[in-house]
């Protein structure tokens, strides 16, 4: 009974541990990029997997996901003090919640990896089962691709170049094959294998920033506009034309060269499409022959109530030129799934259900070239920001981060449009209400933003779009290839072969 006791307590230390370093690796990703935590992290739940019993091994992994999910996504608890508070009750749901969700992915991947032999099959069994995962994750149950491994490099640019190859899936796949190789013994063929593929991606990253060179588009200046109203002010019917005139002073302030303006997501407090005589208001944040890009919420059906989520463009006559409804929308922020059987509401002031939106994501802008939009989380589906029919030749990103105040959040959101960049090999341009709003390069290079929580503007050049990478051609085949051959390479598999005996041996 005591030794029985000894080996629980000491479960319970171990697995502990794992939690303490789940939490520790969630500083692996923006705005700190401490990637050896991250190493240190998947090394030790793996040699849980290759050393122990395989129940184990799962609650390990377990573990350690509940503790990087928990306080990777703790930033979502400031949206709960908002209002007054009234939804603070949540906070330890969130923090629950997401231990659970991410836990749960590295505790399949645990299990799944633990019927391939020990070893190396295992090791390479293990890679290929987190990136078929953290696939899943980006779609099942509407999916939610937060901090995949990958985004650990988006703060070591030359790493971050191999995403243009094969995705920030592909990415994920070596860096688990790499980080976990050092628990099968520093002098084995694996972990100096891994080493050596990791330096030399690195290398093969600086080489192709070195000889990038990026010219921009002529003819084209854009104005972003980051108000930085706070959350609790945007939505007050009291501060609505305030809130408005701020970004028209921002935004016609020295405008002389200025061809598009462009404003975050949801920016304008009334439907666009349905009150001509406020449209005309707006025309004051643009000079003649210039163009205003902002988000607002569209009358879809002004009878049955129904709104979509949308990116507009207007000209200086105040017409809408084109505009984007939302296609992927934010469940509890924008619809409310299992309505009238879960007791919960929206935390986005409309009673209303966004709907969503049926066009490309594709529209074309006057005086501009083909624009891919991404409203808010849009942006962080790896393969799916891009019209493969209608390729566009820059992607714009309008978004809302003030539920988030000053967190990580927001800076993991930038990472993952980083990220979007170097896969498709586009610029794109982010507009953010209160930070950080950026203009990025086809490789990655933040070449100006805004701090975020400052009011100000960003004008800049729009960069030239690069030739289509292997990404944009082939989107996540690549690493869900590469995931395959590694669980098939995993497998215990025995074949026997029978000889025949011919007919004169018979004989």
């Amino acid at each position: 009974m005591v030794l029985n006791m000894k080996k629980i307590k000491a479960l319970w230390i171990s697995n502990f541990s794992l939690f303490v370093w789940g939490i520790l690796s969630s500083f692996a990703f923006a705005p700190y990029f401490i990637f050896p935590l991250m190493w240190c992290g998947l090394a030790l739940i793996f040699y849980r997997l290759n050393s122990q019993s395989r129940w184990r091994g799962v609650l390990g992994a377990f573990c350690f996901g509940f503790g990087l999910g928990a306080a990777g996504m703790h930033w979502l608890s400031h949206a709960m003090l908002l209002d007054d508070g009234q939804y603070a009750w949540m906070i330890p749901i969130i923090w629950i919640g997401f231990g659970l969700f991410f836990g749960l992915y590295y505790a399949a991947t645990a299990f799944c990896a633990s019927f391939s032999p020990k070893g190396i099959r295992r090791w390479l069994a293990f890679a290929g089962w987190f990136c078929v995962f953290e696939w899943v994750r980006s779609w099942f149950a509407t999916g939610f691709p937060w901090n995949v491994m990958g985004n650990i490099w988006n703060g070591y640019l030359p790493m971050l170049q191999s995403v243009s190859v094969w995705g920030v899936y592909g990415l994920g796949l070596v860096t688990v094959l790499a980080f976990t190789s050092i628990a099968l013994g520093i002098k084995k063929i694996p972990f100096v294998a891994s080493l050596v593929f990791m330096i030399a991606l690195c290398g093969l990253g600086a080489l192709r920033l070195y000889n990038s060179e990026i010219q921009d588009v002529w003819g084209i200046k854009l104005r972003l506009v980051q108000p930085n109203i706070p959350q609790t002010l945007k939505w007050n019917r009291q501060k609505a034309k305030e809130n408005v005139s701020k970004l028209i002073h921002l935004s016609k302030e020295k405008n002389a060269d200025i061809t598009h303006v462009i404003w975050p997501e949801s920016a304008v407090p009334f439907l666009l499409n349905y009150h001509e005589d406020e449209r005309v208001n707006l025309m004051g944040a643009i000079r003649q022959g210039s163009f205003l890009l902002t988000g607002g919420m569209r009358a879809v059906d002004v009878v049955n109530k129904t709104l979509a989520n949308s990116l507009f463009v207007l000209n200086d006559l105040t017409d809408i030129l084109a505009y984007y409804d939302k296609m992927h929308l934010v469940p509890f922020g924008e619809y409310v799934p299992l309505r009238g059987i879960l007791p919960l509401d929206k935390f986005v002031p409309f009673s209303e259900d966004i709907v969503t939106g049926t066009q490309g994501k594709t529209i074309d802008i006057e005086q501009a070239k083909p624009a891919g939009v991404l409203i808010c989380y849009e942006v962080i589906f790896s393969g799916e920001v891009v019209d493969k029919n209608n390729r566009p030749k820059w992607l714009v990103n309008i978004t809302n981060d003030g539920w988030y105040g000053i967190s990580s959040g927001p800076y993991q959101h930038l990472a993952m449009a980083q990220t979007r960049a170097v896969e498709e090999g586009l610029p794109l341009v982010r507009a953010a209400y209160t930070g950080v709003s950026a203009v990025i390069d086809p490789y990655g290079r933040v070449l100006t933003s805004l701090p975020l929580g400052q009011e100000g503007v960003l004008d800049a050049r729009l960069p030239m779009e690069i030739a289509p990478t292997p990404f944009a051609l082939w989107g996540n085949k690549i690493p869900l290839l590469l995931s395959g051959l590694f669980i098939l390479l995993s497998c215990k598999v025995k074949f026997k072969f029978r000889k025949r005996k011919t007919a004169a041996n018979n004989a």
